[in-house]
């Protein structure tokens, strides 16, 4: 988890406003995952963060569909969190939140997160 924690500062010290892309990303976690079993019983996780729409959410659905039928697949319990600037939700966020949302393992709501950058650490990395 400190690894993890000291990504999410990396991120938070260099923010910058871009664009969104996992299709590849989904496609190539699937293949590690494919290529590796789960130590003493281990679950698989993915953790997608973002802090914007997903823009390949429609362009390149259909390797997002693939890519999460081969992660369910493999038993691999996909979350999402969507990272936030702000206390209120902007249209970012609830863009954000509706393209990532499909992503995620089912059932969603156990499997996703729209919180506050300041709230990352405590809501969801120190479970890990």
């Amino acid at each position: 988890s400190g690894e993890l924690k000291s990504d999410v500062d990396w991120h938070e010290s260099n923010y910058l406003e871009a664009g969104t892309y996992i299709a590849k990303g989904l496609k190539r976690a699937a293949t590690i995952f494919t290529s590796s079993s789960p130590v003493d019983g281990r679950q698989r996780v993915l953790i997608i963060f973002t802090d914007g729409m997903i823009q390949d959410a429609g362009a390149d659905k259909d390797i997002m569909v693939q890519a999460r039928q081969e992660l369910d697949g493999l038993s691999v319990q996909t979350f999402g969190i969507v990272v936030r600037r702000f206390a209120q939700h902007t249209q970012t966020d609830i863009d954000a939140e509706a393209t990532l949302k499909p992503i995620v393992s089912a059932p969603q709501d156990e499997h996703f997160m729209n919180l506050q950058i300041d709230e990352v650490p405590d809501q969801a990395l120190n479970g890990l």
